[in-house]
C-alpha cells in the first residue's frame, strides 16, 4: 500500500470505532480460528458467573429497563450489555425499542457504525409483530450467565494486524442460557437454550475513562 494511503487508514483506524472493512476481516478471522481456547496467550480472563442479582426469576416481572453501568472493565460491561439484551418482560407496556434504546445508549462516541451496531441489537430482539404475540401469552426473558472470556484468537487478531487495531479494542464471549416463561393453556411453561455470541468493545485506553459497545456478532455465531 503507498504511504500515503497507509498514513490514511491509520489515522481512520485511530478514531473511536474501527471502520467496516476492519471489522469484517475480525468477523472473519476470529470464526476461522475457531470457539476454542487462543494457545497463543495465556492469563486471559475466563469467569464462570453465577447469574446476576439484577437478573429476573421465575414468576418475577421485569420492572423494564434501567441504563447499563459505566466501567473501565471489559468483562462486568460484556456482561451488562447481555444482561440488556436478553432481559426484558411483555408484560410491562414497554416494548423492543425501549430496550434497544438501553444497548444503543452505550454506542461509541464518533463512530462511524452506529446503523450497523443498530441492525446487530435489533437481531437481539423480537420484531414488534413477535412480540405482540408473546404478549398474548405473558411472555417474560431473563439469562443466565455462565461463561466470559475473551474471543478465541482475538490477541492473534490485534498482533496479526500490526497496530492498526486500537488499543483497548477487545472482543468478549458469553456463554449461558436464554430463559423464558409464558403462560399457555393457563399453564406456566419455561423453556431454555443455550447461547453464545460476542461483543467487540472499546475500552480504555482506546477511549477515554469508560468502555463502550462497538459491535455485536450474530447470535450462536461467535468470534
Amino acid at each position: 500500500m503507498p504511504n500515503i494511503a497507509r498514513t490514511a487508514t491509520t489515522r481512520r483506524l485511530a478514531t473511536v470505532l474501527a471502520t467496516v472493512a476492519l471489522v469484517t476481516v475480525l468477523l472473519l478471522g476470529l470464526n476461522q480460528l475457531g470457539d476454542g481456547p487462543d494457545p497463543a496467550r495465556s492469563g486471559q480472563p475466563v469467569a464462570p458467573l453465577p447469574p446476576s442479582p439484577s437478573s429476573s426469576t421465575p414468576g418475577e416481572p421485569d420492572t423494564g429497563p434501567g441504563s447499563i453501568p459505566a466501567t473501565n472493565d471489559a468483562i462486568p460491561y460484556a456482561r451488562a450489555i447481555a444482561e440488556a439484551l436478553f432481559t426484558w418482560d411483555t408484560t410491562t407496556g414497554l416494548y423492543p425499542s425501549d430496550y434497544t434504546s438501553v444497548v444503543l445508549a452505550e454506542t461509541a462516541p464518533d463512530t462511524d457504525e452506529t446503523d450497523e451496531l443498530a441492525t446487530d441489537v435489533a437481531a437481539y430482539l423480537p420484531t414488534d409483530n413477535t412480540w405482540q404475540q408473546l404478549q398474548a401469552h405473558q411472555t417474560q426473558q431473563r439469562i443466565e450467565i455462565y461463561g466470559v472470556q475473551v474471543a478465541a484468537g482475538w490477541n492473534r487478531i490485534v498482533d496479526d494486524a500490526h497496530g492498526q487495531i486500537p488499543d483497548g479494542t477487545t472482543a468478549i464471549t458469553i456463554r449461558a442460557f436464554r430463559h423464558r416463561d409464558s403462560i399457555r393453556d393457563n399453564v406456566q411453561d419455561t423453556t431454555r437454550e443455550k447461547i453464545t455470541f460476542t461483543v467487540v468493545l472499546a475500552c480504555p485506553p482506546r477511549v477515554d475513562e469508560r468502555c463502550y459497545l462497538l459491535r455485536l456478532s450474530e447470535l450462536n455465531n461467535p468470534l
